[in-house]
């Protein structure tokens, strides 16, 4: 007997599973469909075989051609013939018995029985049937005692469903049957083929299998087929480790001891599952997936090379290939995410949505509704700090050139771009700075250097503005910098947005294009920082990491003594040079409110008169400026903001404050100069700053809560309370500010008190305040 399989269908149905893909390649425990059926086939010894196609046909013939190499022949239609036409397609294959099988069912039907039951009919044509508990969807069928067909009607509404017996699509045929099949037409078997053949009283016998069928027909259908292979209710290989062990897992899987696995399971070839990941029950995961800590998959079915973030809900849902989830991302029953989404952090996503492929999803989203249209690309926005995004997802080769094009059509002069040394931080900024010739400027190209040294080349070079890009924890991050070397304000932020956004570039012809210009930077940056300073061999450092020994070593120029065990100062640089942890010699590490400390007592040093403290400051930094005569003004917290009140504010001595908070090594210097001066020792230092408690949490909200939110406490607020950036109310010990959140639809809460049972105490209360306004 020769099988043919019917693979032609778009599976309109089960999108967005099929929006790429044809419905039987559609993976079925990390196989795709089709392959399931070739091994039925093969299992019964049917090895003669072919496959009609006609959606995608290429995606389906490379597989298998991939998997079987020339054993399987191919019918390709040029126009659709429906389910009997495109087997009559296959007519010169078709020459003895043969048995028609859907290449999108999930089956174990006994093939020999129904063979051995087929010739014992007689029968020309011989239905698989099968019993289900609600018909509408298949052909229902009626048969004698004898098996004999009597009647047969393609879905019918239930004023029509006669019997609970129907049409699998499984079909054991006759060769001269064709005959009926008109050439080159669409024809069905259902709706054409099988009542002629009763009204021509030709033996058609149906076969009603004790095994198990599933058509994939839909999601709800694709899932359940899922948990009936976990269950062992259907053998595709797995079966009987499943009701041994309840697991089946793959070559080179990592799985956390502190990861808890319910049974029953799949889990492919290079999964990775971190510690304290719940995975199971009824969970199949794909190959190369990697479900970070927290997160809880039950009743889901992953397929391949995808990323669940931490603390995640995935609940009885369908995710497709390469499909990224952020963190704290709660996916519900019957949902469908397309191959390549992006859902971003706190998303949720309600029971029966489907999103189709290629979307993305904004953070903190509540999808209520199928997302269909659009093409896909998220506007790129301005965060916390600069654009940041994943490369090749966020920020690809294309939208990198464009961000120079925009930006070198508002900025019109010569640009100092440069990145931290990471491999992608380079690429991006050679793409970004083509992108800036192609949008009319002249690039000075500072490569692989330090952020500080990038603000100082800018003013140097009298550049209109710069670029630094940087690696960050898995991300690229892409900052904007101003004539003065500082972060550009919210209103060139925008400006950039809706260029982009609107794809509003102008381009220079080639006669007009301006150079690159690769210059050196780095030695007029270290010129500089030595320059009027003394020499620090008296002063024992420690670097903590090896990248800040190099520094060291590198701009140190011999200046310091690196030390490891006995030192003075401790010392650890960010990797693009901007900002410090710092110990002192007993190995005690310096907060950011004591680092604080330590600039005014610089500042003072100096003669200051007027610094700028960020609006989380703690409240003794006021006290001390008091004490030093200094007068305090109060920036927002953003990086951009305080270097925006720092250079603009009358009074403050600018590059002394920029080179304080935004430079690691002119810090260092300046400390070491003060050390000097002043005989100190930092513990004396950090001794010196009261002790407090401070803690930072966020409370998770829609982004629409945010405004009420703050709104409501103002409005409960005494007349104590501060609004600048977020609300802060000052207790008589203690201060909470409630600040949403730049990058999240979250709110931050910051705390100082004096201990840490005051700091929990108003957390608390704080919390059940926010969540109480959130729930109304």
């Amino acid at each position: 007997m020769k099988g043919i399989i019917m693979a032609g269908g778009e599976g309109s149905r089960l999108r967005p599973l099929t929006a790429d893909i044809p419905k039987p390649m559609v993976p079925v425990v990390n196989k795709p469909a089709i392959k399931h059926i070739v091994e039925h086939l093969h299992k019964y010894g049917i090895k003669d075989l072919a496959v009609t196609l006609f959606y995608l046909p290429q995606k389906i013939k490379k597989y298998l051609e991939e998997e079987y190499g020339n054993e399987i022949k191919f019918y390709i239609e040029d126009k659709p013939l429906g389910t009997a036409g495109s087997v009559k397609n296959a007519r010169d294959f078709l020459n003895d018995t043969f048995i028609v099988m859907s290449g999108d069912v999930i089956t174990d039907v006994n093939i020999k029985e129904a063979y051995e039951f087929h010739r014992k009919k007689g029968a020309k044509v011989t239905l698989i049937l099968t019993r289900v508990d609600v018909p509408l969807e298949y052909g229902v069928v009626i048969v004698d005692e004898e098996g004999k067909i009597k009647k047969f009607l393609e879905k019918p509404s239930w004023g029509e469903v006669f019997s609970d017996t129907v049409n699998t699509g499984i079909y054991i045929i006759e060769p001269e049957i064709l005959e009926f099949i008109p050439q080159d037409k669409p024809f069905d078997f259902s709706k054409d083929l099988f009542p002629m053949l009763l009204r021509n009283d030709i033996p058609m016998y149906g076969y009603i299998t004790g095994g198990y069928w599933c058509d994939i027909g839909n999601t709800n259908q694709y899932i359940t087929s899922h948990f009936d292979i976990l269950e062992g209710r259907v053998d595709l290989g797995y079966k009987d480790k499943l009701l041994k062990k309840g697991k089946v897992i793959g070559k080179n899987v990592t799985i956390s001891p502190e990861a808890k696995i319910i049974p029953p399971v799949i889990i492919g070839d290079n999964a990775i599952i971190e510690a304290n990941a719940v995975v199971g029950p009824n969970v199949i995961i794909g190959k190369n997936n990697y479900i970070k800590k927290g997160s809880s998959l039950k009743n889901a079915v992953l397929w391949d090379e995808i990323i669940v973030d931490k603390n995640c809900e995935l609940r009885g849902c369908v995710v497709c290939n390469r499909v990224r989830i952020g963190n704290n991302v709660r996916i519900f029953e019957n949902s469908v995410i397309g191959e390549s989404c992006k859902i971003k952090s706190f998303a949720e996503i309600k029971p029966e949505v489907k999103i189709w492929p290629y979307k993305i999803i904004d953070e903190g989203s509540v999808i209520t509704k199928d997302v269909v249209w659009g093409n896909g690309r998220k506007p790129l926005t301005f965060g916390y700090r600069g654009i940041k995004g994943v490369f090749n997802e966020d920020i690809t080769p294309q939208i990198a050139v464009e961000i120079g094009e925009v930006f070198g059509n508002i900025v019109n002069s010569s640009v100092l771009v440069g990145h931290d040394g990471d491999i992608v931080s380079q690429f991006i900024s050679d793409l970004i700075s083509f992108g800036l010739v192609s949008g009319g400027c002249e690039v000075l190209k500072a490569n692989n250097t330090l952020l500080p040294t990038l603000r100082y080349g800018i003013k140097k070079n009298k550049c209109g503005g710069g670029i630094y890009v940087e690696e960050e924890e898995g991300n690229l991050r892409i900052l904007f910098l101003d004539k003065e070397g500082c972060d550009i304000d919210r209103n060139l932020e925008k400006k950039i947005e809706n260029k982009l956004r609107v794809y509003d570039i102008e381009r220079v012809d080639g006669k007009n294009l301006k150079s690159i210009r690769e210059i050196d930077i780095n030695n007029d940056y270290l010129n500089f920082l030595f320059e009027k300073r003394t020499a620090y061999k008296s002063f024992k450092i420690k670097p903590y990491n090896e990248k800040t020994k190099l520094l060291l070593e590198a701009i140190g120029k011999n200046e310091f003594f690196i030390a490891e065990e006995s030192y003075d100062v401790g010392v650890l640089f960010y990797k693009n040079g901007e900002k410090v942890k710092l110990y002192d010699e007993k190995g005690r590490e310096f907060d950011e409110d004591e680092l604080e400390f330590i600039r005014m007592l610089i500042a003072k040093e100096q003669g200051v008169k007027k610094f700028v403290l960020p609006f989380d400051s703690s409240k003794y930094l006021t006290e001390f400026a008091k004490e030093f005569a200094i007068e305090t003004v109060s920036s927002k917290i953003s990086h951009k903001d305080r270097m925006k009140t720092i250079v603009s504010k009358e009074g403050i001595e600018k590059d002394l404050q920029i080179n304080l908070d935004f430079d690691g090594f002119s810090f260092l210097l300046d400390l070491l100069e003060y050390l000097q001066h002043t005989s100190q020792k930092l513990s004396s230092i950090k001794d010196s700053f009261p002790l407090r408690y401070r803690i930072s949490k966020s409370i998770k909200c829609d982004w629409r809560d945010k405004g009420k939110i703050i709104r409501m406490l103002f409005e409960k607020a005494d007349e104590g309370a501060e609004f600048l950036d977020g609300l802060k109310f000052n207790k008589e010990d203690s201060w909470v500010l409630v600040v949403p959140d730049y990058e999240l639809p979250a709110c931050n809460i910051y705390i100082e008190a004096p201990t840490k049972e005051r700091a929990e105490e108003l957390f608390s209360m704080y919390e059940k305040e926010i969540k109480s306004i959130i729930q109304k």
